[in-house]
């Protein structure tokens, strides 16, 4: 884990020398990321921010659908994308 926090694997919203594949960590990345890159609405960025504010990170995708109360079929869409990185 310490290797893709250096690589900054999954954070497109950090300089980078290479292509990660549009991974996003979503336990780090700004808001403006989960919109420009998973396609979350204002309403479920906001959502998802908040969630992980108060539980201090998500541990999957599951967690995240359910804890930040979004569509299945919206996690779902982005599950290859996803990381849920450790501090």
């Amino acid at each position: 884990m310490g290797l893709a926090r250096e690589l900054r694997i999954g954070r497109p919203d950090l300089p980078r020398e290479f292509d990660d594949g549009s991974l996003v960590d979503v336990n780090h990345v700004q808001a403006l990321v989960l919109v420009d890159r998973l396609g979350l609405a204002q309403e479920e960025v906001a959502r998802v921010v908040a969630t992980r504010a108060q539980l201090g990170r998500f541990s999957s995708p599951a967690e995240l659908a359910v804890y930040a109360e979004l569509p299945d079929t919206t996690v779902e869409a982005a599950r290859d994308r996803l990381l849920f990185l450790p501090d």
